[in-house]
């Protein structure tokens, strides 16, 4: 019985992998494409935008997302911490902001245009320094250097008011789950991803690290944005905890521009810029900056900021100019 059952679940198993689902589910959308658009058109466009491709990423990435969510809901659940923010319409649409980032679609749609452009002009940069070293001295290697440019690239995003238009989208969410983690303007994560890139370049991580590099990092991530109210204790001075990034999104004024390290919290403490309390901050967001309710409006929200910062500046100078004489 225990080996039919077995069996049974393996089957189940393959059934459900990405790449045996991903066939299927792109027939299907082409068939549905073909009622409404002539066949040879759909035929192209699922060609160009590599549809099988982008599904099996998409469904690998649901099932990561969806594991991430049992992890840490669980986690929340027997830790007592506030699980109300799963019901509300902002954690659907981070939800959405992973699919986007993470299934495919940002990849084919932005980031590989711009990686092809870029790639011939930044091959001096691989020197692949530490290509001979283990996978374990690659990740520490990778966080440490990555940290330290995060930390000083993300001091810039909350400095310079053009960044800081485009950072906002991030920092405007005012109920934060795990899924928060992804939700950045396109033009925020194209940033991100740039530094990311040219760093694994230099330092020679080699492709099969990647994947477990990715999947810590993601973790780590999601912990950091969840509603635990961990600090690690004496290691809230050496690793980021949910607590300390906590901070990092309070809308009281006394925390802004504090905290920003992703990995390792030293970093602030050795600049200057490090928060701590023994719970974490009660509101989060940006008073004055509410959460814009739909995807358009955040993709827009940069672009309204800075006009009205430009409208302000003008009116300012206009103000302050002297009046001729008569």
């Amino acid at each position: 019985m225990v080996v039919q059952d077995a069996i049974t679940l393996s089957r189940w198993v393959e059934v459900v992998r990405p790449r045996n689902l991903a066939g299927p589910i792109a027939d299907g959308i082409v068939s549905v494409l073909d009622l409404v658009f002539p066949p040879a058109a759909v035929a192209r466009f699922a060609e160009q935008v590599r549809l099988e491709e982008l599904v099996r990423m998409t469904v690998g990435t649901a099932i990561f997302v969806a594991g991430l969510l049992i992890l840490v809901f669980a986690l929340e659940y027997f830790t007592g911490a506030d699980r109300s923010s799963y019901r509300s319409r902002v954690f659907r649409q981070d939800v959405l902001y992973t699919l986007f980032y993470h299934g495919g679609f940002y990849n084919m749609l932005l980031w590989a245009g711009l990686a092809n452009v870029l790639s011939p002009h930044l091959a001096f940069l691989r020197v692949d320094a530490l290509a001979g070293l283990p996978g374990p001295v690659h990740w520490v290697m990778f966080w440490t250097a990555a940290d330290l440019l995060y930390y000083w690239t993300h001091r810039w995003q909350h400095t310079w008011g053009p960044l800081w238009a485009i950072h906002s989208v991030h920092h405007s969410q005012e109920e934060m789950t795990f899924a928060s983690t992804f939700r950045f303007h396109p033009l925020d994560q194209l940033t991100n991803s740039l530094l990311g890139a040219v760093l694994l370049s230099v330092i020679g991580v080699p492709t099969f690290s990647w994947l477990p590099l990715y999947v810590a990092m993601q973790v780590f991530d999601a912990i950091q944005h969840s509603s635990l109210t961990w600090g690690y204790g004496r290691a809230y001075r050496v690793l980021v905890s949910p607590r300390f990034h906590a901070f990092h999104h309070s809308a009281d004024p006394r925390h802004h521009n504090r905290n920003y390290s992703k990995i390792f919290s030293f970093w602030d403490f050795l600049f200057g810029t490090a928060v701590e309390g023994p719970v974490r901050p009660d509101r989060l967001g940006v008073d004055g900056m509410p959460v814009p309710r739909t995807l358009a409006a955040q993709m827009l929200a940069p672009f309204r900021i800075l006009f009205r910062t430009r409208r302000r500046e003008a009116a300012a100078a206009s103000a302050s100019a002297p009046v001729p004489a008569p």
